[in-house]
């Protein structure tokens, strides 16, 4: 496991941060490997791409494992369900949030006591971003992507669409549901800054990016 840092402002009096997040490889097996619940195995059967089954399998054992050596506990004793909007929570930990994500060969979870926390992780790929910038990008953040060049502009990208999916997730919400109307700093944007603070959907949140090799790593944590 790789554990992530998570940037931020000097702690206030009022409010205190402690904040667990990690990201697994998939191509590291755990042993001996985590049995799957009745519900793992009935999504994996309703998967038809092979690909797409085994990636999300073997996400299923590394965050199992994952959990049980972070928590000091079996693996049989990592009970994960999902509320009625398919967060995902710990039922066997009920006073600690969780949040997972997955991507290809890798998966990430956080976890917090203290506050509602979003995790996203995306691969960094040589993608086409303007045909995602109307569903991710803020009016302000499509004008600043589109002043800089295209081999400029990938990182700045991934950058808001992480921090924007860990923000829905800590807020409970889809990502389609509202990401351009959250706005982002520029120079947080830019990889100037690794925290900032923003207002969103009624809540304020600390958010922190970070690149580890080719893993874009976004987290959110709800501060008031």
């Amino acid at each position: 496991m790789i554990q992530v840092p998570f940037s931020s402002p000097p702690p206030r009096p009022q409010w205190r941060v402690d904040l667990s997040a990690w990201i697994l490889d998939h191509s590291v097996a755990p042993q001996p490997p985590p049995q799957l619940t009745g519900t793992e195995q009935a999504r994996l059967e309703k998967l038809i791409d092979p690909v797409k089954r085994t990636n999300l399998e073997r996400s299923y054992r590394t965050v199992r494992a994952g959990l049980s050596e972070h928590l000091g506990c079996q693996s049989a004793d990592i009970i994960i369900e999902h509320d009625d909007l398919g967060a995902p929570f710990l039922s066997s930990y009920p006073d600690l949030c969780l949040s997972i994500s997955r991507t290809e060969g890798w998966s990430a979870f956080a976890l917090s006591p203290d506050a509602a926390i979003g995790i996203d992780i995306e691969r960094v790929r040589s993608i086409d971003w303007h045909q995602m910038v109307s569903m991710v990008c803020a009016p302000s953040e499509s004008r600043l992507l589109t002043q800089l060049e295209d081999g400029v502009a990938l990182l700045p990208f991934y950058r808001i669409w992480t921090a924007k999916e860990a923000i829905m997730k800590a807020a409970g919400q889809g990502f389609r549901m509202g990401a351009p109307r959250i706005g982002l700093p520029e120079d947080f944007i830019l990889g100037e800054t690794v925290h900032a603070e923003v207002q969103a959907l009624g809540h304020a949140f600390t958010i922190s990016c970070s690149l580890h090799g080719e893993i874009m790593v976004g987290l959110a944590l709800e501060t008031g």
